[in-house]
């Protein structure tokens, strides 16, 4: 009981909760993207620690946020037409933070970071609807076949695996040829009636996102919000291992949720996204 008290002590102050995670993803997604662009990054770490350790208690700038917003904008200038979205994303939440220690106005800061998520989710949404590839389900089949959907569960499928792993290695097999050949390959289903579970699948994925949208857009606090919010999260895990991008949405649900328990699950979700990052699991 003792523990719960302590636990629940540290939950309710959400944004010094919440920036902590932040900073916890923040480290390991600079540590993997550290190869790249490493002449105008080694500048900044060194200033940015010098900076920290030696006049972090006579200047009021954060010197920490400021540090990891310079690195994320130098691979946004140089790698800007292959960085992942969720890179967008996490510096739009590093700025919304950086300006809170100006202002110090938390209803600022929980506003731009709600805004933030509804037009994330809500342009997913577009982006799915205005592809005909994903609405008519032949993103999940090409997904289902190639094994990289649920992967996780095959296992207890021993002959979908098998199937799986046979088309995977066919594609591959496929793109060693010579492309003027003309040889091309069929893909076994992994499932009986695949194809009208995939355009299902490719619904119900679009149908809940709208949902989380307009209910973070309405009610960004409410109970049911965040329901919603974790069991898509979660949902998406299960299927596939985004990790870096799952961890986003969570730091964003520890900011808005008020409930303690279901910010307990965001917290969850980040610490799990963070583990799997750092041991190279999934799709940062």
């Amino acid at each position: 009981m003792k523990y719960w008290t302590d636990i629940k002590d540290h939950l309710k102050d959400q944004i010094s909760l919440a920036g902590q995670l932040l900073l916890l993803i923040l480290a390991a997604y600079v540590f993997m993207m550290a190869d790249e662009n490493r002449r105008w990054k080694v500048p900044i770490i060194f200033i940015g620690l010098l900076s920290y350790f030696l006049l972090r208690h006579k200047k009021k700038h954060p010197i920490i946020w400021i540090t990891f917003l310079g690195l994320l904008t130098v691979d946004l200038y140089h790698n800007y037409f292959w960085l992942a979205n969720h890179h967008f994303m996490l510096m739009f939440i590093v700025l919304s933070v950086l300006i809170y220690h100006y202002h110090k106005r938390s209803d600022i800061l929980l506003k731009n970071i709600q805004i933030l998520l509804v037009i994330v989710v809500l342009t997913s949404v577009v982006q799915k609807l205005t592809s005909s590839q994903f609405m008519t389900g032949n993103f999940y089949y090409n997904m289902f076949n190639h094994g990289d959907l649920f992967i996780n569960f095959m296992n207890f499928f021993p002959e979908s695996l098998e199937i799986a792993k046979s088309n995977s290695k066919s594609v591959i097999d496929l793109q060693a040829t010579d492309p003027n050949i003309g040889e091309s390959i069929v893909l076994r289903d992994v499932f009986p009636s695949l194809s009208s579970i995939s355009y299902i699948f490719a619904w119900i994925t679009v149908v809940i996102e709208l949902v989380v949208a307009i209910t973070l857009l309405l009610k960004p606090k409410g109970l049911w919000t965040h329901l919603v919010f974790t069991m898509m999260i979660i949902g998406i895990l299960c299927t596939r291992f985004e990790t870096g991008f799952m961890a986003l949405l969570a730091i964003c649900g520890v900011y808005l949720c008020n409930n303690l328990r279901l910010r307990l699950v965001y917290v969850l979700i980040v610490v799990g996204c963070f583990t799997l990052m750092i041991t190279r699991i999934g799709y940062h």
